[in-house]
């Protein structure tokens, strides 16, 4: 066991403090990318444990202009407009952290004080900018990157009477530093992840195609913003015993079978069967005429368990809602009723002085509303214009 005699000050402190890494901490550690704020459980037993002021983890380091995504393990004791105002220097001067820029390589481990000397720090900006107000008189910085490039700082802060960061202290966090990067790894995938699905989800929420994830017992997982409103409205969908059901007798029976086949294909042990199913129809039922169905398996992992996480998806198009080839193009690349409608008809290859003409605007106007299209969907000619949106379009469909 790693013990540590320390220094309050200039004064002796007689007591020990253990340095011994805990399962509880490691728990804390490893559950920290699950918790509302990554990590807060984490820095508040990481701060209680080693017996310094507080704890930090910097998920953004900052550089100029970018303050950092900071998560303190207990929150500074400072005034709430000094800590915006604080925040803002700090995006102005980060990249002027003498620390920060010392830990150049993951895993860098490095003392404040192996940095700068005590009198360098009275006279530096950012010390007196940004540290100073939180009562940083000691930092110990680590750093560390995760395979998929996301880096991240952890600090450990003390007052001038605080505890005294040293050997021992680096030690410590060099035995932590492994299951740091791996903790990094697993919040990084999650982010990752979930902004991909937010993305996805937004497209198709613009797009008005309502989207069902069902995992492997035939539960409903999520939904996304459209298919919520179906729900909404229960005028179509509904949820019984935690599936999904559809309303009317024969769409309704159609569907059932559908989420059936699908989750048994994907399950299949077939060699031949690549565990693919999809089926399309439209509803015929009162009530649901307007309702395109897609249902499609999801390929599974060999080696992950059969109703682990999204086994199918349902997608459901309402065909009184999702308007017109300008509406599929203004919703799709954010464009206004003109600008779309003048999308339109570059697409069907008018130029733009037969675009004026259609539209009764002048050809400098039209000139104009062509220049912020292309702006927006980052082309410079009307072929590439075209060519962009027929091929997006084509996919979707």
């Amino acid at each position: 066991m790693a013990c540590l005699r320390y220094m309050g000050g200039n004064k002796a402190n007689m007591s020990t403090k253990s340095l011994e890494l805990t399962d509880s901490l490691l728990k804390l550690l490893y559950g920290g990318p699950l918790e509302p704020v990554p990590w807060r459980g984490f820095l508040k037993a990481l701060t209680a444990h080693i017996g310094c002021d507080n704890a930090a983890i910097t998920l953004q380091l900052s550089r100029e202009g970018l303050a950092p995504m900071l998560i303190w393990g207990e929150n500074p004791a400072i005034d709430l407009d000094l800590a915006r105002d604080i925040g803002s220097r700090h995006a102005a001067i980060g990249h002027m952290d003498m620390l920060r820029n010392a830990l150049e390589q993951s895993g860098d481990i490095l003392l404040l004080h192996e940095v700068t000397s005590r009198e360098a720090l009275l006279e530096d900006e950012f010390y007196q900018t940004v540290l100073l107000p939180y009562g940083v008189e000691q930092a110990l910085g680590m750093h560390v990157r995760e395979p998929g490039g996301l880096e991240c700082n952890i600090g450990l802060t003390s007052s001038d009477k605080g505890l005294q960061f040293g050997k021992p202290h680096k030690k410590f966090m060099a035995e932590l530093r492994p299951h740091v990067i791996q903790a990094l790894e697993i919040f990084a995938r999650i982010y990752r992840d979930e902004s991909e699905i937010d993305v996805l989800t937004d497209t198709l929420d613009r797009l008005t195609i309502g989207t069902f994830m069902i995992d492997g017992r035939g539960k409903l997982l999520r939904t996304n913003g459209a298919a919520g409103e179906l729900m909404e409205r229960g005028e179509t969908f509904h949820i019984f015993d935690g599936r999904l059901m559809l309303n009317g007798r024969s769409d309704s029976g159609r569907f059932r079978q559908s989420i059936e086949q699908a989750l048994a294909a994907r399950i299949s042990n077939h060699k031949n069967d690549k565990n693919d199913y999809v089926r399309a129809f439209r509803c015929i039922d009162n009530g649901n005429e307007n309702l395109g169905v897609l249902v499609r398996s999801i390929p599974r992992d060999r080696l992950s368990p059969a109703d682990l996480g999204a086994a199918v998806v349902v997608y459901v198009t309402d065909a009184g809602r999702t308007g017109s080839f300008k509406q599929l193009i203004a919703t799709l690349f954010d464009l206004s009723p003109s600008e779309a409608n003048l999308a339109a008809l570059l697409t069907e290859g008018l130029t733009l002085a037969e675009a004026a003409r259609e539209t009764g605007l002048t050809e400098s106007t039209v000139r104009s509303y062509s220049k912020k299209i292309f702006a927006k969907l980052g082309v410079s000619r009307q072929t590439d214009l075209v060519r962009l949106i027929l091929r997006s379009v084509a996919m979707l469909g």
